[in-house]
């Protein structure tokens, strides 16, 4: 008869699988994933596995939702930083990066991967919603602040959509020799999209990289 788990032991237990569940979705694929190849790697049973998840589908959704609210608590804690709404959002912007950077399986797993559909895990749901809002929010805070003048939702999607993409480049290795700086393309497409959006009480002289202005 199995030795019943504290929930201290099956906080831990889950821990463990979700992060190996993590790098090895990403070094393997989704498909060539395996309950088998996670056990394998813990040095357990497969049938242990089951003593903490039903199935790989769950392990993959609570290290999504693992991943997600990380990425959360580090957009609300640059949220919550002291300064006007233009050095706030510097610190959203700075701080999904730097999880980008230093979280690269987490991020490729929610970013870069097919999700499951809405209803079937609560708590991913719940995640996404989380993260979403985060994503969101600082845009609404800039909008109603007067210093953009746009729809909230559609600009905190063109901020979110390039940025991805020159972090996708970068991971990807694709930022090759004869292209400038990570930090030069990203800092350059934020200001030119800032540029377009600039509201009534913002409207003023942008600088660039060299601080002259433009």
């Amino acid at each position: 008869m199995p030795v019943l788990l504290t929930d201290a032991q099956i906080a831990e237990g889950r821990a463990r699988i979700v992060a190996v569940a993590e790098r090895q979705a990403v070094e393997l694929g989704l498909e060539r994933l395996s309950m088998h190849g996670i056990a394998r790697e813990l040095g357990w049973s497969a049938t242990a596995l089951y003593r903490y998840f039903d199935n790989k589908d769950a392990i993959l959704a609570a290290a999504r939702t693992a991943a997600y609210d990380r990425l959360s608590d580090q957009l609300e804690a640059a949220m919550a930083r002291p300064g006007d709404i233009w050095s706030r959002s510097r610190e959203v912007g700075n701080a999904y990066v730097d999880f980008a950077f230093a979280h690269p399986e987490a991020y490729r797993l929610i970013f870069e991967f097919a999700q499951p559909g809405r209803g079937q895990y609560p708590e991913l749901d719940a995640a996404n919603a989380r993260g979403r809002s985060n994503m969101i929010g600082y845009v609404e805070q800039m909008v109603a602040q007067g210093a953009v003048d746009a729809d909230p939702v559609l600009l905190a999607h063109v901020f979110w959509a390039g940025l991805h993409g020159v972090v996708s480049l970068q991971m990807a290795g694709k930022l090759g020799p004869d292209a400038p700086p990570f930090e030069t393309i990203r800092r350059d497409m934020v200001r030119r999209i800032i540029r377009s959006a600039l509201g009534p009480t913002a409207r003023r002289p942008i600088r660039n990289p060299a601080g002259e202005q433009r």
